[in-house]
């Protein structure tokens, strides 16, 4: 009996030292929210859909302590729809990410799928989060959020700046250099004032054309709420390179603020426009309002109306933090669009 209980002490003070150096979390977010549309030449549309405010999600997210102030570092997520149980991506179990790095004091170098500095800007620049039918920045924008086989360094925070670098290899057998991007960004907060830019290249398959886009803008808290602003350029117009028109861009800007009405609820409301830089008028106009109720620290409760103003071949609707059907108006056509959603953390 004492060499069992001797081995089961020993057993359970190994467990605790592992357990000291190598730290496993699992974690995720549930988004589910009613959303109605109406959608100028194509009607009404009533939905239950995942990915209102934030994609659901669940992962897998650890570090372990190599000494020397150097840690081991991974994540695996994987994007789930909150309103059926499906799969985002049925191809990949962890479509969203799935990268190994390295962190010391001189930053964090990752390598695998991962996010790009685009996709975490977004949701820094309105007070829509750039996600929910409010959203003109993620409304209007085409770009891509996260890539493959990337390299990707990450510096520590210095006197409020960070910087960030990604490069996606192409992996091509021939000599092109087709598929490959490039990201940089670079951001600065520092009390109430947050300012960020990323800018994007990546490049077609033939590696003869280039898709570009550009986020840029920033936050000020003034005490009782935060002011935004943000502005996105790309050449992406129609979300494919074979759309694609070499100096044309489509820019789109947003202005947005909010107000706490208590230590919970929130307030806010935005206005944004776009212009075409083509012989194509695609000029669109938006105006949103969202309120929030915060339950709890995990627990949020929002809702959203969103007026959409297209003019002449513009057809732009409203999109989420994640895959929607989307209730198309036809060219030049207003949409209009509600929600009420839930979103916990775990």
């Amino acid at each position: 009996m004492k060499k069992m209980l001797a081995a089961g002490a020993v057993g359970i003070f190994c467990a605790g030292s592992v357990q000291a150096q190598s730290n496993v979390v699992i974690y995720g977010v549930l988004d589910t929210y009613a959303g109605y549309t109406n959608a100028e030449g194509t009607g009404n549309v009533a939905t239950v859909d995942s990915g209102g405010y934030q994609a659901s999600r669940i992962g897998l997210r650890g570090a372990e302590d190599l000494g020397g102030g150097v840690k081991a570092t991974f994540t695996l997520e994987g994007g789930i729809a909150s309103d059926t149980g499906a799969m985002h991506d049925s191809s990949r179990l962890f479509n969203r990410q799935a990268w190994v790095g390295l962190s010391s004091g001189y930053g964090e170098l990752r390598f695998g799928r991962q996010n790009s500095s685009s996709f975490l800007m977004i949701a820094r620049l309105d007070t829509f989060a750039g996600a929910t039918y409010g959203s003109f920045l993620n409304n209007t924008s085409a770009y891509t959020p996260r890539y493959d086989n990337v390299i990707g360094y990450i510096s520590p925070v210095m006197k409020g700046f960070k910087l960030q670098a990604y490069y996606s290899l192409g992996e091509r057998s021939d000599d092109s250099d087709g598929l490959r991007t490039m990201i940089l960004a670079g951001e600065y907060e520092r009390g109430p004032l947050y300012l960020g830019v990323s800018s994007s290249r990546q490049n077609t398959a033939n590696g003869e054309a280039s898709i570009t886009s550009t986020f840029a803008g920033g936050s000020y808290d003034y005490g009782q709420g935060r002011l935004y602003a943000g502005v996105y350029r790309g050449n992406n117009l129609g979300a494919v390179a074979a759309t694609n028109i070499a100096g044309a861009y489509y820019t789109s800007y947003s202005i947005s603020g909010n107000y706490r009405l208590s230590d919970r609820a929130t307030i806010g409301a935005g206005y944004g426009w776009g212009e075409s830089g083509t012989s194509v008028a695609r000029d669109a106009r938006q105006i949103s309002l969202i309120g929030m109720l915060d339950l709890s620290r995990r627990t949020l409760l929002y809702t959203t109306y969103a007026h959409m103003m297209n003019k002449d071949a513009a057809n732009y609707t409203f999109s989420a933090a994640a895959p929607i059907t989307r209730n198309v108006p036809t060219a030049g056509g207003t949409v209009d669009g509600l929600q009420f959603g839930i979103r916990h953390l775990f």
